[in-house]
C-alpha cells in the first residue's frame, strides 16, 4: 500500500511539473507573439502596431507596388490600377487584383498588413481586418517614401541602398543632360485625359520627380508659381502656352494625343513644337514613381534628352 501511495505522489508531482511547463510555454508564446509587433506613427499622428517583419501584406495603395517589389515584398493583394503598367504587371504573377471595397477578398487573403491611402473611404472596414496605415500620398516625397516603406516591412538598409545610389546615378545624368541642352532650358510635362489636359508640379508621377529633381531641370516661371503647391492643374488648350517650356513631355491616357490639341494653332505655334523638343511617352509606364518605374523612365528620358540640342 506504501508503494503505491509513493507512486501516487511521484504521478500528481510529474503533472504538476508538466502544467507549469506548459503554462510558461504560454507566456512565453504570448510575449513573442507581442515582441513581434511594433509601434508605428500614423501620418494623422495616431501611434497602432504593426507586425515588426510584415509576411502577407495587401496594398490598396497601388502607387507603392514597385517600392514593395524592390525592398523584395511580395504583397498578396494589390489595387488592380497597378496591372495596367507594362513595368510592373509582369512581376505580378499570383498576386491577387483587388477593386475598391473588395473587403471579402481582403478578407480571404488574410493579410497581417494593410497599406492604402487616407482617402480610402474603406479604410475603417480595413483596419477590422490587419493593421492599417492610410498614407497620406502628398505629404511624402518620393524617395522619402521608399525609406518610410523600408521602414513599415523591416528592409530600412535595402531602401536607403536604393535612395543613395539613385541620387547619385541621377546626379550624373543631370549633369550629361544639361551639358547637352542647357542648364537654362525649361520643361513641362503635360498629360491628356479624353477633352481635359493636365499640367505637372515636381512630385506627382509622369517623370516628374526625374526631371525636376533627380535631373533637376527648371519649370516655366507660371508652373511653378500655379502647379508646384498643389502637384498639378487642370488647364484649357488655349492655356498651353502660359504653361509651355522650351521642351515638352506630353502622354495621353488612350496612348494618342487628340487631334483637337496638336492640330490646333496654339499648339503649332509653341516655340518647343516648332523647334522638334516634344517628347512623347506611354502614360501608364510613367504614372509611378516606385524605384522599378523610375529605372525605366529614366533611361527613356535621358536617351530623349540628349537628342535635343541646344
Amino acid at each position: 500500500m506504501k508503494k503505491w501511495f509513493v507512486l501516487l505522489i511521484a504521478c500528481l508531482l510529474m503533472l504538476a511539473a508538466c502544467g507549469n511547463t506548459s503554462s510558461e510555454k504560454k507566456a512565453e508564446d504570448t510575449k513573442s507573439s507581442e515582441s513581434s509587433k511594433v509601434n508605428y506613427k500614423l501620418d494623422n499622428g495616431k501611434t497602432i502596431k504593426i507586425p515588426e517583419n510584415p509576411k502577407r501584406v495587401v496594398l490598396m495603395s497601388a502607387s507603392y507596388t514597385g517600392n514593395l517589389l524592390e525592398l523584395g515584398v511580395k504583397p498578396v493583394g494589390v489595387d488592380a490600377y497597378a496591372f495596367q503598367s507594362d513595368i510592373l504587371k509582369p512581376k505580378l504573377k499570383g498576386v491577387t487584383q483587388l477593386g475598391a471595397g473588395d473587403v471579402e477578398k481582403i478578407v480571404e487573403l488574410k493579410p497581417d498588413l494593410i497599406i492604402s491611402f487616407d482617402t480610402d473611404k474603406n479604410n475603417s472596414k480595413y483596419a477590422k481586418i490587419a493593421p492599417t496605415i492610410p498614407i497620406s500620398y502628398a505629404k511624402h516625397g518620393y524617395l522619402d517614401i521608399h525609406e518610410e516603406l523600408g521602414q513599415i516591412v523591416g528592409k530600412e538598409k535595402e531602401a536607403k541602398a536604393f535612395v543613395d545610389q539613385w541620387k547619385e546615378k541621377t546626379a550624373e545624368d543631370g549633369k550629361e543632360i544639361k551639358e547637352k541642352i542647357g542648364a537654362d532650358k525649361t520643361v513641362s510635362i503635360y498629360q491628356v485625359f479624353q477633352k481635359k489636359i493636365y499640367v505637372y508640379g515636381d512630385n506627382w508621377g509622369r517623370g516628374s520627380e526625374i526631371i525636376y529633381q533627380a535631373f533637376g531641370l527648371k519649370m516655366p516661371e507660371a508652373v511653378t508659381k500655379d502647379v508646384k503647391p498643389t502637384g498639378w492643374k487642370e488647364i484649357s488648350a488655349e492655356q498651353i502656352g502660359k504653361y509651355s517650356g522650351d521642351i515638352l513631355l506630353i502622354s495621353s491616357d488612350t496612348g494618342k494625343i487628340s487631334n483637337s490639341i496638336v492640330e490646333s494653332n496654339v499648339w503649332k505655334n509653341l516655340d518647343a513644337v516648332k523647334n522638334d523638343r516634344v517628347i512623347q511617352y506611354d502614360s501608364e509606364d510613367f504614372w509611378f514613381n516606385d524605384p522599378i518605374s523610375l529605372e525605366h523612365q529614366r533611361e527613356v528620358l535621358k536617351k530623349e534628352l540628349m537628342k535635343i540640342e541646344k
